[in-house]
């Protein structure tokens, strides 16, 4: 255990060597008494004034009414608006099928019958097989790339 005994020495020989210092040195003098600042009041005067304060009155007033009244709306505007937007959607309808009236009729696709059967020429590869074909050459790396505990990338 040479740390403990490193501890005894070095710390038996900084008490010896505290005491040898208060024996030799003269000392600290005396204070002659505690230094307190000086906290004599300091008044500032100025030659210019402060504006005057701003009072807001922020009680509730007795003369205004506590809720606006709105006089109720008829039915009749309501129904002149949704009868408007109704005429508007089929005059809308309208022009849309004059638009497509007027395009010409898109040409008819013919569909092969013989494209949808399904034509097997042989046996297709294995799809295992076909990967390992597939396969790419490792990258080359140096020695001092390679990853691991005692490759020097983990401290």
């Amino acid at each position: 255990m040479p740390i403990i005994r490193y501890f005894v020495f070095v710390g038996g020989l900084l008490l010896a060597l505290l005491f040898a210092v208060e024996r030799y040195l003269p000392a600290p003098a005396e204070r002659a008494g505690p230094s307190d600042p000086d906290r004599s009041i300091i008044r500032i005067a100025s030659a210019r004034s402060l504006p005057e304060k701003i009072v807001f009155d922020t009680s509730a007033r007795a003369d205004w009414p506590t809720m606006a009244q709105a006089d109720p709306l008829s039915e009749e505007p309501k129904q002149q608006v949704r009868e408007a937007q109704v005429r508007e959607a089929q005059v809308r309808e309208t022009q849309m099928r004059e638009t497509l009236a007027a395009m010409p009729a898109a040409p008819a696709v013919e569909v092969k019958k013989e494209a949808t059967a399904r034509v097997s020429s042989g046996p297709r590869p294995h799809p295992k097989r076909w990967a390992k074909l597939q396969k790419r050459a490792p990258d080359r790396r140096l020695a001092f790339e390679r990853p691991g505990p005692f490759a020097g990338g983990w401290w």
